[in-house]
């Protein structure tokens, strides 16, 4: 009698995800998939008040995704930002970071490129597929966790070291031009502009450093700290639309935004068969199966994983394919992290490991301990003695994670080590094959079988609101009706959201201490001077 693969005993996989949840405290009883397979909600855009407080009660309280028939932004999600436009819309000098492909796919911890706009825009044009424009690493200073982006400052810092002798002529030369630190560029033909631009306005200033343009009451903001703010919400190339597009759409005015960014990229034209060839390359003793990242049936994966904000997801070109796994099921997702907890508002923390060296501690709400305890110990006055060696602790406990240093190159704790292959089995045409990846699969990733999904396909005039913690797989497609080169790019924006942790609309962000809040007044306040400076700019 043949031996039985290791985690194809129902019974033991039912004693391996006791013991898992076990480990793992989840405090998620929101919604979540009730069918192995089951279908989105879809709805129209919501545009009326008695809509929008419905959407609100029940997809966002009640952590469900949802499509959503409709678009926001006018024209410049609808057309401005298509592939044969978007070059008139942003500056092409502006230098980005873009992520490379790795073994077949994206989402991993490796070093990026950086190269102006322009350049990657032409490289998509002409058939590069394996270069992704994603998230600019700037930090942590709108709650995201600093574990990958500390790496990335980390080479970025190295790499200019190294080229300081060499930069400082460009820097003179730039300095010339009128280019500042903020960003590069000027004026689009849209009418937007380079929030850059608006360090002009201060040159009268005897230290701009140090200049304060607004006393709030959490403390003075200083221009550097506005600055920074801005970009950081205004992910580049998006912070040349501060003034001409919100911060928030109107049907989410309720949540406090916390960041937009552009994502960009391009698929193969090669044909299903082709794109299949890599499936040759299987052998179960190989890490990620000799598989790597590639996606069978064709398309570029995002690789399995979950974010820490809520997302509006708004696709301008080609088309997206969504798999979808609830928090719930999160120690099923066998991630590259220690998963700590996962709250109910579906937030997921981590413990800090080998696998995630620098991680930060996060709340229900997303904030990150260590920031919420410097801003209690600076603004608060009534502290107890107890409450201060509280906050003190954490701190200490916080920096001491920081200070830590790490050259091996980790994928972020949030990402699951099952392939896409895997996700999408049903998507090998060999029927044999299959069946040996799966029997492999099942050995390695035993509980990632029993979660339920939901399937999601998007594409331009519709989009997607996924919750915090909500695991996620996305395929890229190009445009269905694809002609030519430029109709396999495949661009969508992103609206990031701090996720509520209330459980009613009066009290959406519960935490007494109004960290975000707080936090956000200091945002509202830069946005607020950079679009009076927009203003007079136009007025001139």
């Amino acid at each position: 009698m043949g031996k039985r693969p290791i985690g194809s005993d129902p019974q033991t996989n039912f004693k391996r995800s006791e013991t898992l949840t076990e480990a793992i405290k989840n405090e998620y009883t929101n919604y979540c998939p009730s069918t192995k397979i089951e279908t989105i909600d879809v709805l129209e855009l919501p545009d009326t008040p008695e809509r929008i407080e419905r959407f609100l009660k029940d997809y966002v309280i009640a952590r469900k995704p949802c499509k959503i028939n409709g678009v926001i932004g006018g024209e410049l999600f609808s057309k401005k930002l298509h592939p044969q436009h978007i070059t008139s819309i942003f500056p092409k000098e502006q230098i980005l970071q873009v992520e490379r492909k790795v073994d077949g796919g994206f989402g991993s911890g490796e070093k990026r490129l950086h190269m102006s706009f322009g350049d990657f825009m032409s490289r998509l044009k002409m058939g590069e597929s394996d270069l992704y424009l994603t998230t600019q690493y700037r930090g942590d200073s709108t709650g995201t966790n600093g574990a990958l982006a500390a790496a990335e400052e980390k080479e970025q810092e190295e790499e200019e070291e190294e080229e300081e002798g060499e930069g400082e002529e460009e820097e003179e030369e730039e300095g010339e031009e009128g280019c500042h630190a903020f960003a590069d560029g000027s004026l689009s033909d849209a009418g937007s502009f380079i929030a850059g631009d608006l360090r002009d306005d201060f040159d009268d200033l005897k230290s701009q450093e140090e200049e304060v343009v607004a006393n709030l009451k959490s403390g003075p903001l200083t221009w550097p700290e506005a600055e920074e703010r801005i970009k950081e919400l205004y992910q580049p190339p998006m912070d040349s639309l501060i003034g001409t597009l919100s911060e928030s759409p109107e049907f989410l005015s309720a949540l406090i935004p916390q960041q937009i960014n552009l994502w960009i990229g391009a698929t193969s034209q090669t044909n299903t068969k082709a794109q299949d060839e890599f499936l040759s390359n299987y052998d179960a003793q190989l890490p990620r199966l000799g598989l790597g990242r590639f996606v069978p049936g064709g398309g570029s994966s995002s690789g399995l994983h979950h974010d820490h904000a809520d997302n509006l997801y708004v696709p301008v070109s080609g088309h997206k394919r969504f798999t979808l796994f609830s928090p719930k099921d999160a120690h099923k997702m066998y991630t590259v992290g220690t998963i700590r907890k996962v709250y109910a508002s579906g937030v997921i923390d981590y413990a800090r490991c080998e696998n995630s060296p620098l991680w930060r501690n996060l709340r229900d709400d997303g904030a990150i301990l260590g920031e919420v305890a410097h801003q209690q110990l600076s603004h608060n006055k009534n502290l107890t003695t107890e409450e201060q060696k509280k906050w003190t602790d954490i701190i200490k406990q916080d920096e001491d994670f920081v200070d830590q240093d790490s050259d091996v190159k980790l994928d972020p704790p949030s990402f699951s080590t099952v392939i896409p292959t895997v996700v999408h089995l049903d998507k090998i045409q060999d029927s044999s094959l299959r069946q040996k990846i799966q029997n492999k699969a099942l050995e390695k990733w035993p509980l990632f079988f029993e979660a339920n999904r939901i399937v999601v396909d998007l594409k331009p005039g519709e989009m997607l609101y996924l919750p915090a913690g909500w695991f996620h797989e996305v395929t890229s497609f190009g445009s269905l009706d694809a002609k030519d080169l430029k109709d396999q790019i495949h661009i969508a924006a992103n609206y990031w959201f701090i996720p509520p942790n209330g459980v009613d609309l009066v009290n959406l962000y519960s935490h007494e201490d109004n960290y975000w809040h707080t936090d956000f007044e200091r945002t509202r306040a830069a946005l607020d001077i950079a679009r009076q400076e927009v203003s007079k700019a136009g007025d001139d």
